[in-house]
Order: structure tokens, then C-alpha cells, then sequence
């Protein structure tokens, strides 16, 4: 008995090593590939295009970026498609791994390459007069003079985003020394710093600029970060979850802080947190994600009044409500699944409680209920004789 029980592990164990030699061998031809055309030149008729609204400051299509790992393929980002309109705010909400991160450092280009991939999809960010570029096809040094001046993000651990042994001034002037398309000398460019740090409502600018980043406070650190985001003017700013680690006094003013700066330079904020309270405050669109997917989008006054999706629908459940009575918060029953090889079907079908024979088949089509509503859910499929 005990003979048969190990060979029986010895051919598990087999079986798993020669489904990993295959996974090791499909990432390394999928690596050499990526620097085969990272080595091209690219002509600018491959990046340039127009947007499909020129109302929008930046259109996501269909993007799906993936991390290759020894144990199989992550689609992190799985068609994802939204549109953020000049000079208005998107709050992307979901669980953690969800991909809402990954959306932002796919924005930017920042993913850890080879392993991180955006596989395929477009990235168009508007240019002026309708005309764009494809921020996936861009050459490497043109994305460099994209990011900070007409995209910018505020990082969520500003500890991990700031050099500890580099002054603030320093990290400051660096940014806008590497933007300097105004050619201001290196006096304007401190000057400029200073200014900046003063409008994100820091008392002692002068002293916080000569000051080193773990000699701040937490509440100060996350305004330098800001601070820094701001500094060229940018027309597009990501917020990924910039009040998590701050108390409840900060983050209000952290929030009031980012409405004001919004008007002020007419940019738009593509918001991402998994605090609901935080999205229904400052956001004009909502786009629900649920591991790698859009599963519903909308007006914040639509999502958060009359929420479609069962997953938006859980979400919103789950928030402590004002009732003088204590309630036990609901909880969305079961977990998220493993990311890797998902397959195709509603993700969210195990652990939704309504749930159709429908569920079972393929991943369903976003529905449009209007305009701006819309929601991947076999249940309005049906209710529209479609699906």
C-alpha cells in the first residue's frame, strides 16, 4: 500500500515538473519575442491615431496586459475598456487584485518587463484637435517625455515613492529639469518647486524642500507626492489609493486638497481605492472592476443608487451604515479566484447568490442600459431577450 502511494506522488510529481518545463519554455520564446520588438524602430504612423470621442482625455480599449510567471499566465487586465472625459474624475473600485494598479502602471508603462505585457488593446491619449497617440506603440523615449508632464500619478506609499536619501527640493527639481521645456534656469526651477509645494497647502515650503522624506509626517509626505504629480501641469492625473494609509482628518483634506487642484488646472483624475465613501466624494463616473474585468460602469449617481452588477450590488452592502443598531456587516460569500489560466466564464459565478443557468456559459458582453450604464451581467442580457 505504502509502495503504491508513492508511486502515485512520483507521477503527480512528474506530471506537475513537465507542465512546468512547458510553462518555462512558452515564457522564454514569449520573452525573446518582446525584445525582438522592443530592437525596432518604430515610425510614427504606428502611434499616432484620433480618439474616438475628442471629449475624452484618454481612451483604454480593450486592454488586456498579462504577467508570465513559472507557474502559468496572470491576465491581470483582461479587456478592459474605459473612457475618462477631459477635465472630469473615474473612480475605479474593487477588491484588491482586481487590476486596478495594473491598469494605471499599464497607462504609464511601468510594468516589470518581460514578465508584465500589455498583450494587446490601445492606450490613446489625446494630443489636441481629435489627434492622439496609441500609448502601447509609443517608442520607449517618447513615453519618458509623456510621463510626469501630460500624465502624472500619485502613488499609494508615498515612504516607497520618495528617495530617502535625496532631499525633497532635490527629487522635486529633478522632475522639472527633465521637463524643462520652458528652459527656466536652475533658480526659476527651485522657485517653481517651492510654489508648488506651498499650493498643495504645505505651511513651511521653504523648510519642507530642504527637508529629507522620513523627516516628514505622513500627511505631508502624501502632499510632497502630490506636489510632485502636479508640477508640470498634467492632463491627466492617477490617484492609485492615495489616502489608505492616512487618518480620517487627513484623507478629508488629501480629498478637498485634489478637488481644488482639479479645478484649478482643468485636469482630469482617473481615482483608484477600494473605499466606496472615497468614490461616491469625489467622482463624477464609477467603473467597477472584478479580476481583470469591467463588470460595471456608469454615473456615480446610477452605480451607487442603483447598482446592477450582484458584485456592485455586494459592495455596497458591505459598507457600515449609519443605523443606530448594530448590524453584522454583510460579507460576499467566497473568494476571489486564482488568476492564472482563468477560464471563460463569469468570474464572479461562484460566489454569486443570483446566479441563472446562463452563468454556466461563456464570459458575457457588457450591456448597455443607456448612454453611460452599462453592466456584463447574463441576468439584463436575458431580461432583453439577448444573451
Amino acid at each position: 500500500m505504502a509502495g503504491t502511494d508513492r508511486q502515485e506522488r512520483k507521477r503527480i510529481d512528474d506530471e506537475r515538473n513537465q507542465k512546468l518545463k512547458i510553462i518555462k519554455k512558452s515564457n522564454a520564446k514569449i520573452f525573446r519575442q518582446f525584445y525582438r520588438e522592443k530592437k525596432r524602430c518604430v515610425p510614427a504612423d504606428a502611434y499616432v491615431t484620433r480618439m474616438n470621442d475628442p471629449g475624452n482625455i484618454l481612451e483604454i480599449d480593450n486592454l488586456n496586459t498579462y504577467f508570465y510567471t513559472d507557474v502559468g499566465t496572470v491576465r491581470a487586465v483582461n479587456g478592459v475598456t474605459i473612457d475618462i472625459p477631459s477635465g472630469k474624475t473615474v473612480g475605479i473600485v474593487g477588491e484588491s487584485g482586481c487590476g486596478k494598479s495594473v491598469t494605471s502602471l499599464s497607462i504609464l508603462r511601468l510594468l516589470q518587463e518581460p514578465q508584465g505585457q500589455i498583450m494587446q488593446g490601445a492606450l490613446r491619449l489625446n494630443t489636441g484637435g481629435g489627434e492622439a497617440v496609441d500609448l502601447v506603440k509609443l517608442p520607449a523615449k517618447a513615453m519618458s517625455s509623456v510621463r510626469g508632464r501630460d500624465i502624472s500619478m500619485i502613488f499609494q506609499e508615498p515612504m516607497t515613492s520618495l528617495n530617502p536619501v535625496i532631499t525633497v527640493g532635490q527629487q522635486m527639481d529633478e522632475v522639472m529639469r527633465y521637463h524643462n521645456d520652458e528652459k527656466l534656469s536652475k533658480r526659476q526651477i527651485s522657485a517653481r518647486s517651492i510654489a508648488m509645494l506651498g499650493t498643495v497647502g504645505i505651511a513651511n515650503a521653504e523648510g519642507v524642500y530642504k527637508s529629507y522624506p522620513q523627516e516628514l509626517s505622513g500627511g505631508m509626505r502624501q502632499r510632497v507626492v502630490i506636489a510632485l504629480a502636479l508640477l508640470c501641469n498634467p492632463k491627466l492625473i492617477i490617484a492609485d489609493e492615495p489616502t489608505t494609509a492616512l487618518d480620517v482628518t487627513i484623507q478629508a483634506q488629501i480629498l478637498e486638497l485634489l478637488r481644488e487642484l482639479k479645478e484649478k488646472i482643468n485636469a482630469s483624475i482617473m481615482f483608484i481605492t477600494h473605499d466606496l465613501g472615497v468614490i461616491a466624494e469625489t467622482s463624477d463616473y464609477v467603473v467597477v472592476m472584478y479580476a481583470g474585468r469591467v463588470v460595471e460602469q456608469g454615473d456615480a449617481r446610477e452605480v451607487f443608487h442603483h447598482p446592477l452588477h450582484p458584485y456592485t450590488i455586494g459592495l455596497m452592502e458591505s459598507r457600515p451604515g449609519g443605523a443606530a443598531e448594530a448590524k453584522r456587516l454583510y460579507s460576499i460569500p467566497g473568494s476571489v479566484p486564482n488568476p492564472i489560466e482563468l477560464p471563460d466564464h463569469c468570474y464572479f459565478r461562484s460566489r454569486c447568490e443570483m446566479s441563472v443557468a446562463a452563468c454556466r456559459g461563456r464570459y458575457p458582453q457588457a450591456f448597455a442600459l443607456n448612454s453611460t450604464h452599462k453592466v456584463a451581467c447574463y441576468r439584463y442580457l436575458l431580461d432583453q431577450g439577448g444573451g
